[in-house]
């Protein structure tokens, strides 16, 4: 890449919209001088929402406490180089100071009890997005593997005018479409997909339709396209590449208008892969990166590594034609834009 790109780079605002759990399995390059958190911070990117609780597992208000406590010790240990957001200036000034702006956000709903209450003590405790299904029937309405989306439900309805009062940001990601649409209608500010792909490019069971991607943005939220292979593969066995995820963000500015309502959410999550268990050994030589080019681990697209290749994705981007602005929008601003609109 260019020295000019790089800089550029550096010069940017980078934000993941969706990271999946910093404190999960660290990848086999940390060693004793460098941690999960250097690694993040030399690939470029300066903040990352992390998903620090599912409805995968079993959770209750008691586990969104634990886990926002576990996140706040990490701070006080790492405070030179990471700082949790509760602000936007969080993240600027994490950016001059070459910390890690970290916001704290949920995949699912089930720790609100169907309490909304505790929507606002959550948003007191620092959390500060919330998705409101995980695939199946939550408080809030469907999620997006259910037969029969009854759309979404009273409480729903309610909590999410709650969430607009406190500033907590919706996020639609796993959300059945029939859901989906009436969140959409029933909230007064932009909802966002923190990790999704375009069924228009792969017909995918998690990736939207076009008639969500123009009534998402309408309302002025976004779309985080998420690299996931199998959400971005557009032949079969053939491994998807960084321009096949590029497309996706052409995809949304030729129904939208702009690449004002795209983002990245990369879902980051443990590398569980024979190639993976190898490196971890000690066998250096037979994997090249996260999302990299190797074989035994096929859930990434191919050439954007999360930790060394964000400069590549940058470089991808400007040579297909999108100007450095939108890039920026797309790397980070369009998530500032939105973070500043919604919370309080």
């Amino acid at each position: 890449m260019q020295q000019k790109n790089m800089n550029l780079l550096n010069k940017m605002i980078v934000v993941d919209g969706l990271f999946h759990t910093l404190n999960g399995d660290p990848p086999p390059e940390c060693n004793q001088d460098k941690d999960i958190i250097d690694m993040i911070l030399d690939g470029g990117v300066d903040c990352i929402t992390d998903s620090i609780i599912s409805d995968e597992f079993p959770s209750d208000f008691k586990s969104l406490c634990n886990a926002i406590y576990e996140y706040q010790l990490i701070e006080e240990v790492a405070n030179h180089k990471l700082t949790l957001v509760h602000s936007v200036d969080d993240i600027y000034q994490a950016h001059e100071t070459n910390k890690l702006a970290l916001i704290l956000s949920t995949q699912g709903s089930d720790f609100l009890e169907a309490d909304i209450r505790l929507i606002s003590l959550s948003y007191q405790l620092g959390l500060r997005m919330v998705q409101i299904t995980y695939n199946g029937e939550s408080s809030f309405g469907s999620g997006v593997y259910v037969k029969e989306d009854k759309g979404l439900t009273r409480f729903g309805q309610q909590a999410i005018l709650e969430m607009d009062r406190v500033g907590m940001l919706i996020d639609l990601s796993h959300v059945g479409f029939r859901t989906v649409e009436e969140a959409i209608d029933t909230s007064s500010n932009p909802t966002v997909f923190s990790h999704v792909g375009l069924k228009a490019l792969n017909d995918h069971t998690r990736n939207i339709p076009d008639h969500l991607i123009k009534k998402i943005a309408k309302k002025g939220g976004i779309v985080g396209l998420c690299p996931h292979g199998v959400m971005n593969i557009r032949e079969a066995n053939s491994r998807p590449t960084v321009d096949n995820f590029i497309d996706a963000f052409f995809h949304i500015a030729d129904l939208t208008g702009s690449m004002e309502h795209s983002a990245i959410g990369t879902d980051r999550w443990s590398r569980e892969s024979f190639a993976n268990d190898l490196k971890k050994i000690g066998f250096e030589r037979t994997v090249k990166g996260f999302f990299g080019k190797f074989d035994g681990n096929s859930k990434h697209v191919e050439g954007f590594n999360y930790y060394d290749e964000w400069s590549n994705l940058l470089d991808r981007m400007l040579a297909r034609g999108i100007s450095e602005a939108d890039a920026a929008g797309i790397l980070g601003t369009n998530w500032l834009r939105i973070y500043k609109q919604v919370w309080k």
